[in-house]
Formats: C-alpha cells, sequence, structure tokens
C-alpha cells in the first residue's frame, strides 16, 4: 500500500463516519396488542399482485393505501432544456401510472466527499440539482443535469410507497439517460403505539418518524426528509405506516410535547406478520443557555451537542443557537450530559458536565492568527499567492494531511500587516502552510505549532523554485513520437492503471504538481518547477495506448531526474453496446482488465518478495483495467486505447441500492478477448438479462 493510499483509507473513514448520526437502542420495546381496527395484513410478498383493501381506519394519521396523484404548488426546477440529463416513467406497484410524483436528482458523495462532509457538520441541507414532479398524464419526468458527468441520485419521493433511488447515474455531454419505467414497490405496514413510560398511559399528538436503515447513515439525505416520514399518534396514542422498506431495517424516533425522545433503533421487518411496535417515552427537562465570545457578543447560529453520560441518558441532540446566540434542548431524558460547542471561526468548547435543568453561559473564543512572511527563492517579498493549510505530524515530517474545515484561499496585498500577511481562523494543532504561486514551484512552510489563546504565531516560508523530470517517448519500434502529451502526476505505483485512486483523490493530500507539456520532434519533454514529492508520468497519443513511468522521487532544489524511455504501443479502441433483453441500455459500466497470472506463472511474484524497477513497470502493466458508461443509446467506447493481449471483459448495472445485482451481471457477462497486435478496433457487445 502506498503512503498517499493510506492516508486516503482513514480519512475516507472520518468522512463516512461523520457523516452520520449516533443513536442508542431505547429498551424494553414490547409490541403492542392494537384494536382490530388498526390491525392489517401485511404487503403482498409479490410485488406484482395488488393487496387486498384494508379496512378504514379511524385515525387522523393513517395515509391512503394507493397513490393517484398529489396536488404539488411547486413543480420545482426541473432544467429539462439542459443538453444531458435523466428521464423516465414512474408507476405504481400494481403498473398504473404514478402522477404527480416528487422526482429529484442530487448530488452523489462521490462528487465531492469534502465538501459533502463540509455542509453536514454544519448542518446544512444542499438542495436538488434538479427536480419536478411526473405528468398528470402518463407519468413521465425529465430532469436536466447542468454539470456533464456528475455523478447524482435519483430520488423518487411519495408518502403512500418506499422511496426508490438509482445511483450513482452518470450523465455524459449532450446524453439523455433513459431510466426507463421505475415501478414503485409496496410498502410494509409499521404500526404500533406511543404510551408513557412510568405510567403506561397513551399519548395522543406525538410525532413518530420512520427512517429506512439504510438512509440512516446516508452523507446525501432527501432534502425534506432529513428525519424520514412522521405521523401523528391519534386519540389512543397509535400510529401508522405504510411505506415501510420491504428490505432491511428501520429506525423509529419519536417526541412529544414535554417528553424525551426516544428511539427504536433497527427493528427488522417482516413481510409475513403485522411489524408493530410499543414506544415508551419519558418525561424530560430542557438545558437552555446562551454562547458568547470572551468580549461577551453573542455567537449567532453556534452548533450545540448533548450527549448523554450515563445508561440512563442514553440521547443525543444537536441543535442551533438563534440570532441572539441563545439556545434551548428539546426535552431531554433527566441526568447528565456533555455539550460540545461550534461555530465557523471560533474553536469548539467541551463542557464536561451539565445537568438538564440548568441554564448556561458557554464562552468560546476565536481561532488563532498566524502572521505569514512569504519569500522569493531571491529572498524577496511575495505578496500574492495561493494558500492551503496541511496538517502536520512532528513524528513523521515527510507526511501531510488535509485539514477539512479550512479551506484554501488566495492571499494578495490586501491581507498584509506590514511584510506579514495575518491568515484567520486558525484551528490549534500542528501544521505548515501550502504555497502555490506561478513563479516558483508548490512550496511547504516549516511545521509550526497554533496554541489557542496564545499571541499571534509569525512564521517564514521560503519559496523553491523546485526540481524537474525529463525523458523520452518512442513508439514500438523505437522511433520518437512527438506531439505526446506528458502530465505530471501523484505516484500511483502499481495501481497507477487500475483507477484505484480515483476514488481516494479528493481525500488525499497533493504534494506533488500537475503540469503538463509536449514531446518536442525527438519525443524529449521536461517538466519544470515540480514540487519535492513522489511523482509519475503519464503519456498519452490518440494513435497510442498510455505509457507510465512510476516511482520518481524529487527531494533537493534544482534536482533534474531522467525518467529514461517511455515506450507507447499501439493498440485497439474497443467500443460496443449494452443490452438488456436485446433492448439498448445506457449506465452499464463496462470494464476490461489483464488477468492476474497466477502463483507460479511467468510473471507473477511473490507475496514479499522486493521488485526491481523494471519487474514495478511489468506489474503495473499487468494490473491495466479501464471502464466506461454506456451512453443513453447503450453505446459505449473506450477512453483508453487497449495493447495487444488477452483480457478480461465484464458489464453490470451499478446501483447503490443493489451492489449484489452487480455481482450477478459481471459473473454472468465475463468472457476472455484477445486483441492482436495492429488491431485497431474491437467490439464487444454485451446482452445482459432483466431481473
Amino acid at each position: 500500500m502506498s503512503s498517499a493510499t493510506k492516508i486516503a483509507v482513514p480519512l475516507l473513514l472520518v468522512v463516512a463516519a461523520a457523516s452520520g448520526a449516533y443513536y442508542v437502542v431505547n429498551p424494553g420495546q414490547q409490541a403492542p396488542v392494537l384494536p382490530p381496527e388498526l390491525r392489517t395484513e401485511p404487503a403482498p410478498s409479490n410485488p406484482r399482485q395488488a393487496p387486498e383493501p384494508a379496512t378504514p381506519v379511524q385515525a387522523p394519521a393513517v395515509a391512503p393505501t394507493e397513490i393517484v396523484r398529489t396536488e404539488v404548488a411547486d413543480r420545482g426546477q426541473s432544467f429539462s432544456d439542459a443538453p444531458q440529463g435523466v428521464k423516465g416513467r414512474v408507476l405504481l406497484p400494481d403498473g398504473r401510472i404514478a402522477a404527480g410524483v416528487k422526482v429529484m436528482l442530487l448530488e452523489n458523495v462521490l462528487s465531492n466527499p469534502i465538501d459533502m462532509f463540509l455542509k453536514n457538520k454544519a448542518g446544512q441541507i444542499s438542495p436538488p440539482i434538479s427536480e419536478s414532479v411526473t405528468s398528470d398524464e402518463d407519468g413521465s419526468f425529465a430532469l436536466g443535469v447542468p454539470t456533464a458527468g456528475k455523478k447524482v441520485d435519483l430520488r423518487i419521493v411519495t408518502d403512500e410507497h418506499p422511496e426508490l433511488s438509482k445511483s450513482p447515474i452518470s450523465v455524459s455531454a449532450v446524453d439523455w439517460y433513459d431510466a426507463g419505467d421505475l415501478k414503485l414497490q409496496y410498502g410494509l405496514t409499521v404500526q404500533g403505539r406511543v404510551v408513557d413510560a412510568a405510567t403506561g398511559a397513551a399519548v395522543p399528538g406525538a410525532t413518530v418518524f420512520m427512517m429506512s436503515g439504510m438512509n440512516t447513515h446516508a452523507m446525501v439525505t432527501t432534502p425534506g426528509r432529513e428525519r424520514g416520514v412522521s405521523v401523528q399518534t391519534e386519540a389512543q396514542g397509535y400510529f401508522r405506516f405504510t411505506s415501510g422498506p420491504r428490505l432491511g431495517t428501520v429506525n423509529l424516533t419519536v417526541e412529544a410535547p414535554g417528553y424525551a425522545t426516544a428511539i427504536l433503533l433497527n427493528p427488522q421487518l417482516s413481510d409475513s406478520a403485522p411489524n408493530e411496535f410499543t414506544l415508551k417515552i419519558e418525561a424530560g427537562s430542557t438545558i437552555t443557555g446562551v454562547v458568547v465570545d470572551p468580549r461577551g457578543e453573542r455567537v449567532a447560529g453556534a452548533k450545540v451537542a448533548a450527549m448523554g453520560l450515563s445508561v440512563k441518558t442514553p440521547q443525543n441532540e444537536t441543535i442551533y443557537a438563534d440570532d441572539q446566540g441563545e439556545f434551548q434542548f428539546p426535552p431531554l431524558r433527566d441526568g447528565p450530559y456533555r455539550l460540545t460547542v461550534s461555530a465557523n471561526r471560533f474553536s469548539e468548547k467541551e463542557i464536561p458536565v451539565v445537568l438538564t435543568g440548568e441554564d448556561i453561559k458557554a464562552v468560546i473564543h476565536p481561532r488563532a492568527r498566524v502572521r505569514l512572511k512569504v519569500l522569493s527563492a531571491r529572498q524577496r517579498p511575495v505578496k500574492s499567492f495561493r494558500l492551503g493549510l496541511k496538517r502536520a505530524f512532528p513524528q513523521n515530517p515527510e507526511a501531510i494531511g488535509n485539514v477539512l474545515d479550512f479551506p484554501d484561499r488566495n492571499i494578495s496585498p490586501r491581507n498584509y500587516e506590514g511584510d506579514f500577511a495575518v491568515i484567520e481562523d486558525m484551528p490549534p494543532g500542528d501544521y505548515k502552510f501550502q504555497i502555490t504561486e506561478k513563479d516558483h514551484a508548490k512550496t511547504l512552510s516549516p511545521m509550526f505549532h497554533v496554541v489557542q489563546g496564545e499571541d499571534d504565531l509569525e512564521v517564514v516560508a521560503v519559496l523553491t523554485v523546485g526540481a524537474a523530470i525529463t525523458g523520452t517517448v518512442v513508439d514500438d519500434r523505437g522511433q520518437p513520437v512527438a506531439g505526446a502529451v506528458v502530465t505530471s502526476d501523484m505516484n500511483s505505483g502499481l495501481a497507477a492503471g487500475t483507477g484505484l485512486f480515483d476514488v481516494f483523490r479528493t481525500m488525499i493530500p497533493e504534494k506533488h504538481t500537475t503540469k503538463q507539456v509536449r514531446t518536442d520532434k525527438q519525443g524529449r519533454f521536461e517538466l519544470k518547477q515540480l514540487a519535492f514529492a513522489d511523482y509519475m508520468v503519464r503519456v498519452s497519443h490518440p494513435k497510442f495506448c498510455e505509457g507510465t513511468a512510476i516511482n520518481i522521487k524529487l527531494s533537493q532544489e534544482g534536482e533534474v531526474v531522467d525518467a529514461g524511455t517511455v515506450t507507447l504501443r499501439l493498440g485497439a479502441r474497443m467500443q460496443g453496446v449494452t443490452t438488456v433483453d436485446g433492448v439498448p441500455t445506457g449506465q452499464v459500466k463496462v470494464v476490461i482488465s489483464k488477468p492476474m497470472p497466477k502463483p507460479g506463472e511467468p510473471g507473477s511474484i511473490q507475496p514479499g518478495a522486493k521488485m526491481t524497477p523494471e519487474q514495478q513497470q511489468e506489474m503495473a502493466k499487468q494490473l491495466f483495467t479501464t471502464h466506461v458508461l454506456s451512453d443513453g443509446n447503450g453505446n459505449y467506447t473506450m477512453l483508453k486505447r487497449v495493447p495487444p493481449g488477452v483480457y478480461k471483459v465484464t458489464a453490470a448495472r451499478h446501483s447503490a441500492e443493489n451492489p449484489f445485482g452487480a455481482l450477478i451481471d459481471m459473473k454472468e457477462s465475463e468472457r476472455e478477448i484477445v486483441i492482436a497486435p495492429g488491431q485497431e478496433t474491437v467490439v464487444v457487445d454485451f446482452n445482459l438479462s432483466s431481473r
């Protein structure tokens, strides 16, 4: 595993963990005995079979059993005139038209995980990229995607059926992906009663939220459904949902005036028996307070989180202070809590123990300031540059990490006080500044330590001219290749051609400099002003397969490293059509890869064996893989040419909701192809079976 990957994996886990909420089960839940008018049969296990009409329920919270249409005053912004997008038609479970159903496209988390993390941390909800409601006549929709290639999630939302989601979808420029007929499911009935934990008396007017366990930790929640769907209990405390998911679990949350929030976490739903739950809630007390700065000025919009400190208070709540800096928690179970207060441009404040019923004043301090002087390689002041903040590690001086809540910024003379730029909003910890300036290589400042409350720290950074990489590009006959595009890139090592780093790139701190040049008539190239880092170079030319040189280390001022000769091979362009039961279908992922040699076969590497640079280059070739999504008409063309050899190819419909379906597609479609030397084009069609 490369050092970059070692950094990326924990960062990705941090983002995933930060995106969810932590819940604790309310113990002692018992299945209630419901009155006859609330008892219903489960939805049919065969989704094509219509259910028997349910006995009408005399309770205000019960929704109708079928959707015909929903009156929606605002049809949303669909961007249906965009050059690319997603279209389709929504049907009811029995095949009838589902008119007036809300359909939306949301940004997929893989588009920008860091931005998603910061928005979730700040409690911000991203609006849909586009949204509309299905037509009254035929249930169709057309949602434009303003930015081509952007990964999006398709969500179909009704109160009477489980939410339908299709993701990720990536639409190419000037392409409309047809999602076809999207059939809603019959939901499972989830019902029960809310009672007072002390007396067992019914609690009318309580609000019960239901959220699928699959959506609990989603970084991209459906706007308006951040807590799930909701109903209110009727006079006898009963509630009922008809849109329970047919797979997985749900979380049930109940709130009522004067009571602490109660949560039932992850009960498994059954489609063969009633799903009935008693939710017991306890009378609670609140915690109130105000958030101020050291001068007593109130801080608006501060985030205040409470975490229960005993088994009797297994409750967590997060709220935001109002415009006057005041906050009031909903009723909490009586007991001790730990409060954490945070706000933009302020350091986080922790109050170890607060009891319910208390009114507190939380004093939070502005983040520290650092005074930064930047000098050129000739020791002259530089006052215009791009500044990033990277976490430093005293025990590993070569490593850096991203600081997610400190976005990169432009520094200009207006940020200066005398010879120093004033950098505000600095969190405590160990850091390095990363400075990008047009006449120098990307430069890291010396390590410095920020302590909250101390006087401004002064940091001096001297820019470097960096190092250079040279080399020669030839074809497989040894002739120079002129006009090839040579790009410096983060060193992916053996994973250079696998696409593995594509998942992690936005998470990995970039020490390297990305530059691009073309080879001259002799096939020579030189990449200058490169920051000190580990590099690879990628070489591309429309007539050849991509070439690479890996594991190039730059560490000294003025250093010039020869990457050697990069040989480009002639290769074939792979293309074809993807169909499902003979019908052209888009958003099918086609993958071509080189089968790995088995242990003992020529080209295999013994586990743990140390490889020479030549063996690493050969291994990188063996790891060759590339993929592409078919367009709305089922056509695809690989973006990379494929060198001669024996390959494995697969096709699969990818869905975050049903990854096992993709595995089945890959197994059924897998085949071996041979690309001969000099072959210009290879056509491989795939016909997947419907499921």
